[in-house]
């Protein structure tokens, strides 16, 4: 006969007893209740895991991701829900950003000009002249466009015409043109005909010049019927002389 072991009751002044549990009693279980153990395992497997919280910087990545997108599925199907799904964050987070898909667009657009004058500087050469590095400069503008055609339709895109709504924008569109401008004026105290108001003339033409070269590249309209044919490069050439020429002749140089 078993003896029972006497225990404090939870009650005060009682006592309780306890009843020894047999060896190996502790690790079984009921068919029901691995049952219900493997019930609940299988319920927690299908429970979504939870989304990790984001680190970094989100608007730099929004932007990024943006970008990659836009080159991906172009302007009509970009939307601020697929870029916040995309980057792991919830469709309000951009609009904390940006306030609205257009601000959105005009961050992507400033990345964009940035992007230009990056691109442009890594061509230069420390050894070039003023004109190799003004021709450098226009060149890549045509390059740059060619390989990114959907960004760089953004960047002049119109509903981006308000200077005040955009600062960003506006400051790296600012910067890109006033690359150009230096490189003009530098030309020009090389030749000679040192002139600020001037530089600004030959920066403002020859840009407008090699943005309709890459427009039309990109939009492949660039072989009029029935004119001689040339390649991307023959024809960013020829526009060049013309530019060159176009300046040497207004400069008298």
């Amino acid at each position: 006969m078993e003896k029972t072991a006497r225990t404090k009751s939870p009650v005060a002044g009682t006592t309780a007893a306890r009843t020894p549990k047999r060896k190996g009693e502790e690790g079984m279980a009921t068919p029901a209740a691995k049952r219900s153990r493997a019930a609940r395992s299988m319920t927690d497997a299908d429970e979504p895991a939870p989304r990790p919280y984001h680190h970094g910087n989100l608007r730099e990545d929004l932007v990024r991701c943006g970008k990659q997108q836009l080159s991906e599925v172009g302007l009509a199907e970009l939307s601020l829900r697929r870029i916040a799904s995309s980057v792991g964050v919830s469709q309000v987070a951009p609009k904390h950003h940006f306030g609205n898909k257009e601000g959105l667009l005009a961050a992507i657009a400033a990345s964009g000009f940035r992007d230009l004058t990056e691109f442009r500087f890594a061509r230069l050469r420390p050894n070039m002249s003023a004109e190799q590095r003004l021709r450098t400069l226009l060149s890549s503008y045509v390059s740059f466009a060619t390989i990114h055609p959907t960004l760089f339709h953004l960047m002049f895109a119109p509903q981006f015409r308000s200077p005040q709504t955009h600062a960003e924008l506006n400051e790296a569109a600012s910067q890109s043109y006033h690359t150009v401008a230096r490189a003009a004026a530098d030309y020009l105290a090389e030749q000679g005909k040192a002139d600020e108001a001037k530089a600004h003339e030959v920066a403002r033409v020859a840009w407008m010049c090699m943005h309709g070269v890459a427009t039309l590249i990109i939009e492949n309209r660039f072989n009029p019927w029935g004119a001689p044919k040339v390649n991307r490069e023959q024809l960013t050439n020829q526009a060049l002389d013309l530019v060159f020429a176009g300046i040497r002749g207004v400069s008298g140089i």
